[in-house]
Parts: structure tokens; sequence; C-alpha cells
């Protein structure tokens, strides 16, 4: 029932959405989805969350730890490799997190089966069971090892490695190279080696193998892969002692994700591509849970370094819904991990000249790792100066948005105790701070500022962004009064902090905030929008030079122009929709979506949900099986300029969440009751769904009647 995806051609040129597509995970770690006897230049990766390293001179980003499982088979001296086979099959089983590839070689009468799986709950352990099947007598050499020659986009990333060897395993050691941080990786085999062999960057052992027609050679390995003070595996872990044997360990992952599909899986009626599509989204969702207090998700995942493994406001936005209808310990989670970046963000305001609290576009635990220059110009090859960093202030407006709909969801008010309600405070002083009040239009005014549309950089007043900095406010001070009332002891502490008459201050600007400005009921993307080159999509792609050009900039195709990135006016709509009328909604998605490039992954769900408030649920089905899909069809950007932006898209997969459950089922949230209105598209009958109401889950069945609890 649409669980599994598959390939069954090779392609060299599918190293890169092979590693993607076929990605294993565990919030912990990412094992993108190579194949055994792939190295560096095929991209392979074990991305760690949260350890970052930078090197002089290049960008910090995610470390990628030493591969652990390196395999490679000889016959008669060659190699057995995957783009020489007669056929070839990868496939990954999303109910089981399961990565199957099998190779068949005639020439020398083998089939390979290789098994991978990233445990769920032990979330530093991996494992592999490789099957050779012999067809007629063969001699085969067998290596498999540790690979510390890894794959980075600014290393190297690691130092000071070193191996060792006992009977039935191996072990490398290193640091990475800014912090020291000790990193290890210890391999179990099921079987002893023929013979061992150690260098500068890799060891391994070696299997001499003799087979007749019908054997089997069968190889198990256990991986465990720590960082910090985890850089040993316990004592007591599983791990310790493979003779426990690869079926236990097997076992007990697949019973992990028994448990998690029966809580979060979507089941659609009506469509098998579309299921698969969802249970593809969820899947990624699932395998980017944040395992540790103060760990976020970030931007591509563990799909590799890139966006330098940084958190951005795609988790707020995009991922959080994901996680609030059904896990509210790691929605809560994703909120602490900005508390805990609160002083970073005040650091940041501070020194741009600002009060409060401007958070990291690019968070590495709070430090922003936002490059001043984030594109290189594809004729001139020089960096181009981009202020993202800068001037993408609805950032904080967008952690704060997080935390209230978290609020309204769990009714969790000791967030506020926990560091929530500062968090909010400092948020709405830092746009309290940075506005400007235009004496001539007697309102405050939010300048020189950059919208979610990335292509029009440094404007003034962008709608979403004034929305934002007016919601944060709101928020502020309506928690600030209801805190002093259910905690005196720390709405008197926050009076001292920043002055009793700070909600009085706070709802004087709020109220003087110019928002946006209307013609016929199309809300101005910001000042002057409406005055840009009246040009469609098609034809500024056809003033492209060239095929990587970036569209934005201070000389971007766009950037005179009404043709924007992503959905800014529409995101806007959808996520204060409570306060727009339906023909409101219709009239800005009718006018925004022809200039609309959808540049980025986060754009074609918002579409979808402004459908779907229009009454247009097939028109939305179109959105979604594209925001659903980005992984599957590898057809998204890989490439911004000359800088790689490749990997996985999670906010892709929260936007289809979003769509298919907040969207079609309806799914709404009053004071942690939960209800639906459904719209359901032609293509679906029903949906099975399941949902958490004052901590119990319920099953629930939508069709286009309505919802009725199994």
């Amino acid at each position: 029932m649409s669980w599994t995806i598959s390939e069954n051609k090779f392609g060299k040129s599918r190293a890169v959405s092979r590693g993607n597509k076929f990605l294993l995970a565990n919030g912990y770690m990412g094992y993108r989805g190579t194949l055994d006897g792939d190295d560096k230049h095929d991209f392979v990766a074990l991305s760690l969350a949260g350890l970052y390293d930078g090197v002089a001179g290049k960008w910090r980003e995610t470390v990628n730890a030493p591969d652990p499982l390196f395999l490679r088979a000889y016959c008669d001296g060659e190699p057995l490799l995957a783009s020489e086979a007669d056929e070839f099959s990868q496939s990954l089983d999303m109910r089981r997190a399961l990565l199957t590839v099998r190779t068949c070689f005639k020439k020398c009468g083998v089939s390979i089966k290789s098994e991978r799986i990233v445990h769920f709950e032990r979330m530093r352990e991996l494992g592999s069971r490789v099957v050779i099947h012999a067809d007629e007598a063969v001699k085969l050499r067998v290596e498999a090892g540790i690979n510390g020659d890894v794959w980075d986009l600014n290393g190297p990333h690691l130092k000071d490695m070193r191996f060792s060897f006992n009977e039935n395993g191996i072990r490398c050691e290193c640091k990475t190279q800014e912090l020291g941080v000790p990193l290890s990786t210890s391999l179990c085999f099921s079987l002893k080696p023929t013979s061992v062999e150690s260098g500068e960057m890799s060891a391994k052992f070696f299997y001499d193998v003799e087979l007749e027609a019908g054997e089997e050679f069968i190889l198990d390995r256990i991986a465990y892969v720590g960082f910090g003070e985890h850089s040993s595996p316990s004592e007591d872990t599983a791990f310790a002692d493979i003779s426990a044997g690869y079926d236990a360990f097997f076992k007990s992952h697949i019973e992990s994700w028994e448990r998690l599909w029966d809580v979060h899986d979507v089941r659609l009626v009506g469509d098998r591509r579309a299921q698969l599509a969802l249970r593809y989204s969820i899947y990624h969702l699932l395998i980017l849970t944040p395992r540790t207090e103060g760990q976020s998700i970030a931007a591509r995942g563990l799909s590799g370094q890139t966006y330098k493994g940084a958190v951005f406001w795609d988790t707020e936005i995009f991922l959080l819904p994901f996680f609030a209808v059904n896990d509210l310990d790691v929605a809560r989670r994703l909120i602490e991990y900005r508390i805990k970046c609160l002083d970073g963000a005040r650091q940041k305001a501070a020194s741009y000249g600002y009060d409060g609290a401007f958070y990291a576009w690019e968070s590495q635990d709070g430090f922003d790792a936002c490059s001043d220059f984030n594109v290189t110009d594809v004729f001139t090859h020089r960096p181009v100066r981009t202020y993202f960093k800068d001037k993408q202030i609805h950032i904080s407006g967008d952690v704060a948005y997080a935390l209230i709909k978290y609020l309204s969801r769990s009714s969790d008010i000791s967030i506020l105790y926990d560091g929530g309600l500062e968090k909010l405070i400092e948020c709405a002083r830092f746009f309290y701070s940075y506005s400007r009040f235009n004496h001539t239009k007697c309102r405050y005014e939010l300048l020189d500022v950059i919208g979610p549309d990335e292509y029009h950089e440094r404007v003034n007043n962008n709608a979403f962004t004034n929305m934002m900095a007016k919601f944060t406010a709101d928020a502020a001070v309506e928690w600030l009064e209801k805190v002093r009332i259910s905690n005196p002891e720390l709405g008197a502490e926050m009076d001292k902090k920043f002055g009793c008459d700070l909600a009085k201050k706070l709802a004087d600007w709020k109220d003087k905030l110019y928002l946006f400005d209307e013609k016929d009921g199309v809300i101005e993307q910001f000042d002057g929008y409406f005055g840009l080159e009246d040009v469609k999509v098609d034809e500024v792609r056809s003033r492209l030079v060239k095929k990587n050009e970036y569209w934005g900039g201070s000389g971007g195709v766009a950037t005179a122009t009404r043709v924007i990135k992503q959905a800014d006016v529409i995101a806007m709509l959808v996520l204060f929709g409570d306060r727009f009328s339906s023909s409101v909604v219709q009239k800005n998605h009718e006018f925004y979506l022809p200039y609309t490039e959808h540049g980025s992954s986060l754009s074609a769900s918002m579409y979808a949900m402004s459908a779907i408030r229009m009454s247009k649920p097939d028109e939305a089905w179109q959105w979604f099986v594209k925001t659903a899909t980005v992984d599957l069809s590898g057809k998204s950007k890989q490439w911004a300029g000359e800088v790689y932006i490749g990997g996985t898209h999670p906010a892709a997969a929260g936007g289809a969440y979003l769509t298919a459950v907040y969207g079609f089922a309806g799914l709404t949230f009053d004071e942690g009751q939960v209800a639906f209105l459904p719209k359901l598209p032609k293509k679906i009958r029903a949906m099975y769904l399941t949902v958490t109401q004052n901590g119990e889950r319920k099953k629930v069945k939508i069709t286009r009647e309505g919802a009725k609890f199994l």
C-alpha cells in the first residue's frame, strides 16, 4: 500500500539525487542513500545534527563523520561496481526505514543484496547486512571498514584521525578542526576477517571467500557514531557485542517504526501516487525528529552540509505544524531551541544598534552562519553582496509566531515561564527599535527589509514583515498582562528588566504601525511594488543568459520587475487567515500567481492553502502534488549561481502535510480542542489520520460530509 520507492537504473549522474531520495536518518544523524562502495566523489555523507566546524576562510557547516559502512567485493581482482551490474535496483521501504540495494553480476555468477538501517531509538547506531549469493562456484575478496576520506563542501573538518582494531571490530577516533570536539566511529563485524589493513584515512577487514553454487556469504555490521561526551559507546549498549545478533537489532528498529507510523500515518483513499508522496513527506519529517534538548531541524535536514546545516524560519512555519498534531514534546523542543538562542539573538540585534532579539537568519545554535556573500556571479565569478542576514528581520516574528501557535495548541503556559515570555518580549522590542516614525504620515514604518521574496532586497514596508511585527507586539502585550496575573513573580521580573511601561509603549506602537497599502483589494507586497515592470515569469526567464544566474540581488533579471521568488503576500494571508476574508485571499492569489517563480520549495504549499481558503481544493491539489514530490522527482534547484544548494527539502515535506491535514482535512485547534472542516479534492474520497486531544490519541475518518472519530 504505497510504502516503497525504488529505481531500477543505476545512472552515475544520479549520484546526488539518489543520495537525497533514499536518505536514512533518525534526527541525530543522516546517511545519504548512496551505495556500499561509493566514496566522496559519489557524495557519501553521514551528517551529524548540531555538530558544526569551520575551516579558515570557508563557511562553517555541519560535520560529516567517517563512513562506517563502506564495502566492496572483488571477483578475479576486479571490483563489482553497481555501475557495471547486469541488474540493479535500489529501494526504500518507508514503513521500516530500510534501504535495500540489489545487484547481479553475470560475469562471475553472483548477486548481492545489501540492507541498511539507521536505528531510530538507538540514535547513535546504524547497521547493515550484506548477502552475496553464488549461482556458480566462485572465489571472492570482500573488503569492509571505515572510510575517513569524506565528502565536504567546505572542509576538511576532521583531524588527528587514528584507527585501532580488535578481533571483531574497527575504531576510528578523530577531532574537529575548529573546536577539537572528539568524534569516534566504531564498527563491529559478525565475522572475523582473513586480514586487516590500516591507512592514513581508512581501515578495513578483508574476507577471502570461496562459495559453491547455491551458497551465500553473509556479513552483518553494526556501527556506533558519537561525538563530544558520547564519543565512546557505553558498555551496556547492544552495540558492544554484535553476538547479540543483527536480527535483534533490526527487529527493535522495525518495532519503533511501527509505533511511529501508527501515530503519524495519514491514509488517502483515491490516489496511490499521492499517497506515496504524502507518506514520503511524513517519513522525512519523522527522520528529522530532534533527539536531544536544545536541538532543532536544519533547512536541508540531515541530507548533507547544504545551507551550512543551519536552522531557518522553515522550522517554525512549515515543520512545527506537523509535530503539533501528535508530538507536542517535540514541538516544545523546537520552541526551546530558540529560547536557548536568545542571547545570540540579543547580541546580533546589539551589533546592528538595535534593542531586543534579532534572530539568526541561518542559525547554528544561535550564531548567524549566513554569509554576507551568499551568491556568486556566474559571469564574473565574483561573490555578490546579499543582505539576507542583515535585512530579513521577519525571522524574529516567525519565532514569536511559532511560540503563540504552540501555546494555542497545547495550553502549555509553562513554556512562557521557562524563557518563552522573555523571548517574545525581546522580539517585540527588536521590531519597536528597528521601526522609524514617519512624521509626515504619523505612523511607524519598517524600512530597508527583505520579505520572503528574496529577489527584492532592501525594500520598505514589506507587508508580511509588518504583519509579523504587529502580531509579535500584540502577543507580547497580551501575554505579559496574563503572566502578571498567573505568575506575579515573573511579571515583576519582566517589569524590572524592561520597565513597567513596556506594555503601554508596545500597545501604542503597534496601533500606529503601518501594515500595507492595497489597490482594488490587492495588497501591495512592499512600497513601490506596483510600479515595477509588469512582466510575468516566462518573460523574465527568457532574459537569462546563463541557466544558473541568480534572479535577485542588485542586478538580477527579476529585481526591477514584479516577478517574485516565492509566496510572500500569499504566505501572510495563509498564516493570518482569520484576519482576511476569502474574497481578499482570492484577489491576491489570482494577482500574484502569474508573478511567482516558485524558486523556493516553501512556495507551493502556501498557494495550496490559499486555494483551499478560496474553496478550490482541486486547484490546491496541483500545488499539493508539487510540494509533496519535490524530493521524489529530484527537479528542485541544485545551484544558486555557482553555489550548491541541493539536498532534501523538509519544508516542502512539512508543506505537503500542512496542505493535507490542515487544508484538505481542515484541522483546527481551539484551546486544545480539535475540529475539522474538510475540503477534499475530487481525487480523494476519504482520509484517515490520528490526532491527539487532551493527551489521548484518536483515529479520525474524513469525508466530504465531515469528520468521524473511530
